[in-house]
């Protein structure tokens, strides 16, 4: 099982969006970026999280095939199933980047 606390997140960039009311969350894990997107800034909430390889790989959390980005951006399914624990670890581990 993902234990989304103990992955080791590197390039971390939290981002208020201006297409729509939320946040866009980047990090890499093992070189890989992943983004994850969060509706509503005050009450925020996780949408998903997106694969965004730069070349074609396997997904050390889903072990799902990865082509290169834009034709491999697919939602990452281990994370989906953790999208509110990911979401209060980032809140937690990075409060001033929700605060309105």
């Amino acid at each position: 099982m993902l234990d989304v606390k103990e992955l080791t997140y590197q390039n971390i960039k939290i981002s208020k969006l201006s297409t729509f009311d939320g946040y866009q969350i980047n990090f890499h894990i093992n070189n890989h970026l992943y983004q994850f997107l969060v509706g509503d800034k005050k009450t925020p909430f996780p949408l998903n999280v997106m694969h965004i390889f730069k070349e074609k790989d396997v997904c050390i959390l889903c072990n799902k095939t990865i082509y290169p980005y834009p034709v491999g951006q697919q939602i990452c399914l281990a994370f989906q199933k953790h999208l509110p624990s990911l979401l209060n670890h980032f809140q937690t581990m990075y409060p001033k980047d929700f605060i309105n």
